[in-house]
């Protein structure tokens, strides 16, 4: 497998209380296992005491043998030494949800007559199921916008899905979903929220996944944390938040 274009996800600062986020039913871990694979969520793999790291999916999940395979790296050199482990940290982060957990020495094993590792479950698993932003979705009959500058000269226009006070989520068709990978910084772009205005601010791109829209159209999810929102910028966002979910009680009662 070549190495996917994507940010390394750091492990969980040992200063977290995280008791209350950890799971150790197998079948709970298995549950959080095969959603990470049926979503094909990247998985990041600290080894050698924190040295050095892998960047993979998950392949496969069986509960009931309790194990799970996750594919091979690009470089041998990479998978030779994660197959001398002994004590490897796996993390994740399911649309910002960031979920850890602790595998002994993998094997090597097959699938689909293709080199992969198989792991035992683990003993537990931290899933942290909390979000730093509350967010709320955009309008779709008059929607905001992002106007997006690439290397190159090259511009993008989508609509945004979501918005919190961290970031935006935005609508993309699969081939402009190529063109923002895990990790993109975009410089100045430009957030435009109909009657509230428009903000200006750089953003990174931290997650991207399927979604079906309600007319069943399959699009993708591209999640964007702000980078260097200013304090005016911040307050717009705030009040719009707030007048939408006014607006959204409103409709629901």
């Amino acid at each position: 497998m070549s190495e996917p274009e994507f940010s390394p996800l750091h492990q969980i600062s040992e200063a977290e209380d995280i008791g209350r986020f950890q799971l150790s039913n197998p079948l709970e871990i298995g549950a959080v296992l095969r959603q990470l694979q049926s979503r094909g969520d990247f998985l990041t793999v600290h080894f050698a005491r924190g040295q050095q790291l892998l960047l993979t999916r998950l392949l496969q999940v069986d509960v009931p043998s309790r194990t799970f395979c996750f594919d091979w790296a690009g470089q041998e050199g990479l998978n030779r030494a994660l197959l001398g482990s002994d004590r490897n940290v796996c993390v994740a982060a399911p649309d910002g949800v960031k979920v850890q957990f602790v595998i002994g020495r993998p094997r090597e094993a097959r699938v689909d007559g293709k080199p992969a590792f198989i792991s035992g479950f683990p003993q537990d698993l931290v899933k942290l199921q909390r979000r730093e932003f509350f967010r709320i979705e955009t309008p779709m009959a008059s929607p905001f916008l992002g106007r997006l500058m690439l290397a190159g000269g090259q511009r993008l226009q989508l609509q945004l899905h979501d918005l919190s006070l961290g970031g935006i989520g935005l609508w993309a068709s699969a081939a402009e979903a190529q063109l923002l990978p895990r990790g993109l910084h975009l410089q100045e772009a430009v957030i435009e929220l109909g009657s509230t205005g428009s903000i200006e601010v750089d953003l990174e791109v931290r997650s991207h996944r399927v979604m079906t829209t309600r007319s069943g159209e399959e699009r993708f999810h591209i999640g964007c944390c702000f980078i260097n929102l200013t304090r005016i910028g911040e307050a717009t966002v705030q009040r719009l938040m707030a007048q939408l979910e006014r607006e959204r009680k409103a409709l629901t009662g």
